[in-house]
């Protein structure tokens, strides 16, 4: 008799998966990593692997994709308690405690350059930037409601230049100037950010 599966257990098992590929992905290279090496990494065989993901690097790439969308819902949803606009658009960042934290960013390096040879990864690349877009345009648009960010901004246009400062700055800067405080890019990033923003103040 097949032993009953547990809900619990299963996604604890995906999750372990898709942090054995993110290593092996950051490690090897979304082209040097195999399913081999995601296998050894989270201890389980081929087979095992594929009780819970198709055969193909693009699904686990798919569902990574997916997990970080839900866990930058939940950083905003934490963040609505502010009233600066500027820092519930950052919450990603603010969600950090240090350099450390951004460790998981430099996926991106290795999707983007992934999209430029795979069809379906970009793909799942400009979806998921899609619904990210989607999630930051409607707190630009309530931003605008409420006065506090500038009504001529076009929400789409700037959710869209957001994500590329959210999405490049935290893993290139420690890399590129090393030493320099994460506090303090954190403060000037979202200071650069709530400006930019700013309704335009008429002149007398």
């Amino acid at each position: 008799m097949a032993r009953a599966r547990i809900p619990e257990q299963h996604e604890g098992k995906r999750k372990e998966i898709l942090e054995a590929a993110h290593r092996c992905f950051l490690r090897y290279g979304l082209q040097g990593a195999s399913i081999s090496m995601i296998c050894k990494e989270a201890g389980m065989s081929p087979g095992h692997l594929y009780h819970y993901f198709p055969p193909s690097k693009d699904a686990i790439i798919e569902q990574m994709a997916d997990e970080y969308l839900s866990t930058l819902h939940t950083y905003f949803d934490r963040q609505q308690e502010t009233r600066d606009v500027a820092t519930v658009l950052l919450s990603e960042i603010w969600s950090m405690a240090s350099w450390d934290d951004t460790a998981h960013c430099r996926i991106l390096f290795e999707l983007l350059a992934e999209a430029g040879r795979n069809d379906r990864v970009r793909d799942i690349l400009a979806e998921n930037t899609k619904s990210v877009r989607q999630l930051l345009a409607q707190t630009l648009k309530s931003g605008q409601e409420g006065g506090k960010v500038d009504p001529d901004l076009n929400p789409d246009d700037t959710a869209a230049m957001l994500i590329a400062i959210v999405d490049a700055a935290p893993p290139m800067l420690p890399l590129m100037v090393p030493g320099i405080s994460f506090e303090e890019s954190r403060k000037l990033i979202t200071t650069m950010v709530r400006r930019f923003l700013s309704p335009e103040v008429a002149e007398t």
